[in-house]
């Protein structure tokens, strides 16, 4: 839900509520659980701007797959960050009873709405949260070290902010052009290429490969391989490679998922 008003640490826009499972916090049905289940969570991130990080206190998600597509090696972390579009597939064991939130990490998203309520059976009273220490997300605990094949082409893209003088927003660019004065990445059906995103921003950049998917190559510097994607979240000032083979002819839009980008 968008509301006028000063936008928060110069962000061009702003939220009155946030929900979880189309509820906010403390509103609806809790999720009830049983000691010793092991629950699945299929969480997407459907915000037009915002990333999530996500957190279950006294609990962990197994990460089993992402975008949809099974990592090779499932991973039990504290955090989920899920950026724009991206989706997570999660186990969580249920073995810490009590009522807890199920939240954003970010004080200020809960208290607009951002969490669902964990109830486990015969226990009641307030819903519990407790605040992470150090916990950090990391794509390549997911992936494998398998030696990956040289690709056939290799394009480098650089994703910046300008000032657009005159007018209300800024201009967001690539390799320092804007949609739609752009360049395309001429591809040749079959071969496999590595483009390497670079945030030279304070933002993060979800971006996503329309008719494709992708292969984590590097993520901040750290190889990887085997984990299939079609949208990944470039943390700011950092790259991310990523292998694609061009195997689905025809204009394929790349772009960032954050709506004012």
């Amino acid at each position: 839900i968008l509301h006028r008003g000063t936008p928060n640490n110069d962000w061009t826009v702003d939220y009155k509520a946030c929900t979880l499972t189309n509820r906010t916090l403390g509103h609806g049905e809790p999720i009830r659980v049983r000691q010793g289940q092991r629950v699945l969570f299929r969480i997407l991130n459907a915000d037009a701007t915002r990333q999530l990080n996500l957190a279950l206190p006294g609990h962990r998600f197994q990460v089993i797959a992402l975008d949809g597509n099974p990592v090779p090696t499932p991973a039990a972390v504290d955090l989920l960050t899920v950026g724009v579009a991206e989706r997570v597939d999660a186990i969580v064991e249920m073995n810490q009873p009590g009522v807890w939130v199920l939240g954003s990490t970010r004080d200020e998203d809960r208290k607009i709405g951002m969490g669902v309520v964990v109830e486990y059976a015969e226990r009641t009273g307030e819903p519990q949260w407790k605040a992470l220490e150090n916990a950090m997300w990391d794509y390549t605990v997911f992936g494998s070290q398998v030696k990956l094949p040289e690709p056939e082409g290799k394009f480098d893209l650089m994703f910046m902010m300008l000032p657009d003088e005159g007018k209300p927003f800024n201009r967001w660019t690539i390799n320092d052009k804007a949609w739609p004065n752009i360049d395309p990445l001429m591809v040749k059906a079959g071969k496999r290429y590595r483009i390497a995103f670079r945030n030279g921003m304070e933002d993060s950049h979800p971006l996503h490969l329309h008719r494709h998917s992708f292969e984590l190559v590097s993520v901040g510097g750290k190889p990887t391989a085997g984990i299939i994607k079609d949208t990944v979240n470039v943390a700011r000032n950092s790259t991310v490679e990523v292998d694609v083979v061009a195997n689905n002819p025809g204009p394929s839009l790349l772009h960032c998922h954050m709506q004012q980008h």
